[in-house]
């Protein structure tokens, strides 16, 4: 399946195309987003600082400041300070305040939003020391720590908050990332001297400083003179001179005094002047916190600028490289949209050309129109401007070159049909001048074996007359037979029996009296026969074929059943569909010719032939003929015709052959022309008419009805005739054929023949 997917034989033109213009694109926009990305990054952080410092380090820092002056008189509570409880208090209410308020901001949805993982990772380790926070007011409240481990209690909590100031303070840009550290470092060492501070006034309050305590204020003061020492390193100068005057100051260097001698460990602990210390650290921590504040507005005023210069230097490279690649997109679909719309053009012009235009052509030159080359594929112009002029000129050759070779087929193809046209006619005339030899010759002939010879030479006659009406079909023209007036079923039957070369095996059950219209009896003669031959030539010799018929109320069905060996169900479904719908002629099937012809002559007339298993194993056509071909025989018959008796016509071969001769059903008769057989080819050029009844006996009038011998039925031998009987039968039956060759001659000669018996009224008037 991926495979499938990116295998360009499933692409559309319009994707590659597409793929082809706009791939270039790709690289481009990548590198707009690279450096999109990369300058609206500090941007974003500067600003991200921004709202970090507003909804963190404000709240956290004032919290601190509680935090700070919380400690300092918890410290002096548990020294005994007169009004320190007081005092204690009022500065834990004010504590809850800044508590609840920083808890308000940083549990925020904005707070939320903006806060990095960091941050939040802080956050969590504040509020978990803020929790412990009651417990030490509590062990505050009952003096069970000293003043260090108080002093470690909340110094533990203010050293969390200190971790949450640089979560929010990290910048990309070095120079402002280095200020915002030196802001940090300054506040951590101002609660390093409040620590110290603290721990100080605690002891002075108490009345004494033991040496546990001297060491921890000797520790603090050495840990925020090296805080210091760091944090002021990277001073604005500005800021560095604000330093060096609070290092200059007099406070400072009184507490710094006082420092050093605590530092002393060899001497005892000075005396210290509590509100000396008091008004000296008041004095040094507010010049400390105002040096924090410059420095930290310093800073927070430089984001801003910083952010405004990134976010322009954003808008001017990201603006001009968008409109680049809109203006590079713009121009890539636009040639895009003209390749993929002349493409479809040519597409959709070749598609119209495959499906209607060259059917179209081929259709009209199949049914005989002239068609104009150039009008119909104007030739392709000589100037070409690009690639694609010249496939569609290429497209409009080759379309050109195809109509050409239709035409050229198509006069092949007529040229083809004329010579068989011409060849079918040629065999047609010869034929009928040897039908008319033949007939000639009957006459003269009495004796039995030469009459039976003439016959079958006639038989045969019959049939090439069918297979040369096979070629007038194949050229698209109609054969030269034709009635005027309807023609009994019956004789219709037999008429196609008589063209079969083993007619002799062939049953025709008795039809009923109904009559076949005069302008389809030719072709239905034709196709029965075509069918009765094939149903012969594929069955055993000693089986016979069933020719039966049936009025139905959607027509008269004729079915010609064999007891062969049967086809295939595909080939039946195959042979069904090309006689349902006839297809040209394929000279490379020239072996289901009869199929072809069958076909043919079931469209001319809309009858319906159907192939389908039969109960013996064969095959059985179905012939169903349209109910208007079908009339009434009584009713219709010419008025001057008259009446056939029921007589059983037998050909010479049937009388004279053993155990071979013709099974006729009681009451019909062997197959036979009726009393309108053939005129001659429908041609300008006047051909020999065709004798009605020449090559089977006519119908007899007024003479006595020959009884077959159905010994062949038996499987017994017929015994031998006398040669006196043979010789009037014989003669019988010329009498009746001479009388409906007299017929003929009289519609087809104003003077009729000598020694020919002119017939009173002739049965039938053939269409010449």
């Amino acid at each position: 399946m991926p495979r499938r997917v990116f295998s360009q034989q499933s692409w559309s033109i319009r994707s590659r195309v597409m793929l082809l213009l706009l791939a270039p694109l790709v690289p481009l926009i990548g590198m707009w987003l690279l450096g999109t990305t990369a300058s609206l990054g500090p941007a974003t952080n500067l600003l991200d600082v921004k709202s970090g410092v507003d909804m963190f380090g404000t709240p956290a820092y004032e919290l601190v400041s509680e935090l700070q002056a919380e400690r300092a008189l918890s410290m002096r509570l548990v020294s005994g300070g007169a009004g320190a409880a007081t005092e204690l208090d009022t500065q834990r209410a004010e504590t809850d305040a800044a508590l609840a308020e920083f808890r308000r901001l940083t549990g925020s949805d904005d707070a939320e939003s903006a806060a990095s993982a960091l941050t939040r990772q802080h956050l969590a380790a504040v509020g978990k020391a803020l929790e412990e926070l009651p417990l030490g007011r509590a062990v505050v409240d009952t003096r069970q720590y000293d003043r260090v481990q108080i002093m470690r209690l909340y110094s533990d909590i203010i050293d969390r908050t200190f971790g949450l100031y640089g979560s929010v303070s990290g910048l990309d840009d070095h120079e402002l990332n280095r200020q915002a550290g030196t802001v940090i470092a300054l506040t951590e060492a101002r609660e390093l001297y409040a620590r110290e501070n603290a721990l100080v006034s605690a002891t002075i309050a108490g009345g004494g400083m033991s040496p546990a305590e001297r060491a921890e204020v000797v520790a603090l003061v050495g840990l925020q003179r090296r805080a210091h020492d760091t944090a002021t390193r990277y001073l604005h100068p500005d800021d560095a001179d604000r330093y060096t005057a609070i290092l200059d100051s007099a406070a400072y260097l009184r507490l710094r005094a006082v420092e050093d001698r605590l530092a002393d460990l060899g001497r005892p602990a000075p005396a210290i002047d509590a509100t000396q210390w008091s008004a000296d650290y008041a004095a040094v921590d507010g010049k400390l916190y105002e040096l924090e504040s410059a420095a930290a507005s310093r800073t927070i005023d430089a984001t801003m600028p910083a952010a405004t210069a990134i976010l322009l230097r954003l808008a001017l490279a990201g603006g001009v490289g968008l409109i680049v690649i809109v203006v590079l997109v713009l121009v890539s679909r636009r040639v895009a949209r003209s390749v993929i719309h002349r493409i479809n053009a040519l597409r959709t012009q070749a598609l119209h050309v495959a499906e209607h235009s060259l059917p179209d052509v081929v259709a009209r030159l199949r049914t005989g129109a002239d068609v104009d080359v150039d009008a119909e594929v104007p030739p392709p112009p000589a100037t070409v401007s690009d690639e694609l002029d010249e496939l569609e000129n290429a497209f409009a050759l080759v379309q050109r070159t195809a109509v050409a070779s239709a035409v050229q087929e198509a006069t092949l193809r007529n040229g083809l049909n004329q010579v068989f046209l011409n060849i079918g006619r040629r065999s047609q005339v010869l034929l009928h001048r040897q039908l008319a030899l033949l007939d000639a010759m009957e006459r003269r002939v009495t004796d039995p074996q030469d009459l039976e010879d003439l016959y079958r030479v006639d038989h045969l006659g019959a049939r090439m007359r069918r297979h040369a009406e096979d070629l007038v079909i194949l050229a698209g023209a109609k054969p030269g037979r034709g009635w005027r007036h309807p023609v009994p079923v019956h004789d219709v039957m037999r008429s196609a029996v008589s063209e079969v070369e083993e007619f002799t095996r062939i049953t025709v059950v008795p039809p009923q009296e109904l009559a076949l219209r005069g302008r389809a009896v030719s072709d239905v003669i034709h196709l029965l026969a075509e069918l009765l031959e094939n149903a012969t030539a594929y069955s055993p010799r000693d089986t016979h074929v069933t020719v039966a018929g049936q009025l139905l109320p959607n027509g008269y069905a004729v079915e010609i059943e064999d007891r062969g060996v049967g086809m295939p169900a595909s080939a039946v479904d195959e042979a069904n569909g090309r006689l349902a719908d006839p297809p040209d002629f394929d000279p490379a099937h020239s072996s289901r010719l009869g199929l072809f012809v069958v076909a043919r002559l079931a469209a001319r007339h809309g009858i319906r032939v159907t192939l389908r298993p039969s109960p013996y194993g064969g095959l059985t056509a179905v012939v169903l003929l349209p109910r208007e071909l079908v009339v009434d025989d009584n009713a219709t018959a010419p008025p001057a015709t008259p009446a056939v008796p029921a007589a059983v016509a037998v050909p010479i071969a049937a009388l004279t052959a053993g155990p071979q001769s013709a099974q006729v059903v009681e009451g019909t008769s062997t197959p036979a022309a009726a009393a309108a057989d053939d005129s001659g080819p429908q041609t300008e050029a006047e051909l020999p008419v065709r004798a009605p009844q020449t090559h089977l006996a006519a119908p007899l009038r007024n003479e006595p009805l020959i009884v077959l011998d159905t010994a062949a039925d038996s499987g017994s031998t017929p015994s031998a005739r006398p040669a006196e009987r043979t010789r009037s039968i014989l003669t019988s039956l010329l009498a009746g054929a001479h009388r409906g060759r007299a017929a003929a001659t009289v519609r087809t000669s104003p003077t009729p023949p000598a020694g020919t018996p002119a017939a009173a009224e002739p049965p039938e008037e053939p269409t010449s």
